[in-house]
């Protein structure tokens, strides 16, 4: 299965009269979405997340891609990547990953996961609570004896209901707020439409994807503002890497890279244009109703270990 191609139109007036024209028309019905049942019995799983992956690669876009909007054709999303793939091409020396190694290795990045099953490896009903965690007080250890506590400021994510089979978990969709650090800048985002695929047992999970949306808001109000803060920081620490990103996104030749010049970047244009349709005109998550892009994929991979939490309800 490929992954989606969005053609994208710079002018904005030209912009404004295609979304109207799409308005006029009157849209594809949507496929039924079948409503999903929370498990009324379980046991509950209690993991941390130990490694997650941001796609800077073509290989794993293609690997952490997800049909988030759910279109019957089952094509794959994951515009995020696409983005960052053209990035870390334009500008090799850029270290995206290792940033977010560290946040999570020292503790100051905790994502948690509580898993409602009868059964880890094959259960046809099971929810899946993805939850913030506050900063851990010393570095975790990753070996199933590390206790974290849930950040009361966080908002509750939806948990996402799907199913087990021979260990592998397939669940969606749901929602879910997601923190990560994107060139040493923390960000968080609010994904819609989340699904969540992963082998799984009682000793954590492996080959983990997270896919969702995020809306044009989100996007361009906090993931290419980080992500221009983050050059920034570089242009002005690492002078081997500074030229390369200047030539390739300082259009003013300023000496500063601004959130502007990432979306009108002709090597970035066609990564940051939205690639789904996931709210209708009222801006209720209804995807496929308008015909309207109006949200950006984004595909993630993660492993998870054992943990001891408390969740509400416990």
């Amino acid at each position: 299965m490929k992954l989606k191609s969005v053609f994208v139109v710079t002018n904005a007036s030209l912009i404004l009269l295609l979304l109207a024209a799409c308005n006029a028309i009157k849209p594809t019905p949507a496929p039924t979405q079948t409503p999903k049942v929370m498990p009324a019995t379980g046991i509950q799983y209690y993991f941390v997340t130990n490694k997650l992956i941001i796609p800077t690669t073509q290989e794993q876009t293609q690997a952490f891609a997800l049909n988030v909007d759910g279109d019957p054709q089952q094509q794959l999303d994951n515009k995020f990547g696409e983005m960052l793939t053209l990035l870390t091409s334009v500008a090799p020396e850029l270290e995206l990953q290792s940033s977010l190694d560290q946040a999570i290795n020292t503790g100051q990045l905790v994502s948690l996961h509580a898993v409602k099953a009868d059964d880890p490896l094959n259960d046809p009903n099971v929810s899946w609570s993805i939850f913030l965690g506050q900063k851990a007080q010393s570095a975790p250890i990753f070996d199933g004896s590390d206790k974290f506590v849930l950040d009361p400021a966080a908002p509750m994510n939806t948990p996402i209901v799907g199913s087990l089979t021979n260990g592998h978990f397939t669940g969606g969709q749901g929602a879910a707020r997601v923190d990560m650090f994107l060139l040493g800048q923390p960000v968080e985002v609010a994904l819609i439409g989340v699904r969540l695929e992963t082998d799984l047992s009682a000793q954590g999970c492996v080959n983990g994807k997270l896919g969702g949306g995020v809306t044009i808001d989100e996007f361009r109000g906090k993931l290419l503002p980080a992500i221009a803060s983050g050059l920034n920081q570089i242009i002005k620490t690492d002078n081997a890497v500074a030229n390369t990103i200047l030539q390739a996104f300082d259009s003013d030749q300023n000496g500063t890279i601004t959130t502007q010049e990432l979306e009108n970047n002709p090597l970035l244009m066609l990564a940051i244009s939205p690639d789904l349709d996931l709210l209708d005109a009222s801006g209720k998550f209804s995807p496929g109703q308008d015909d309207v892009k109006d949200s950006y994929s984004i595909g993630l991979g993660f492993t998870c270990v054992p943990a001891t939490f408390t969740t509400p309800g416990d």
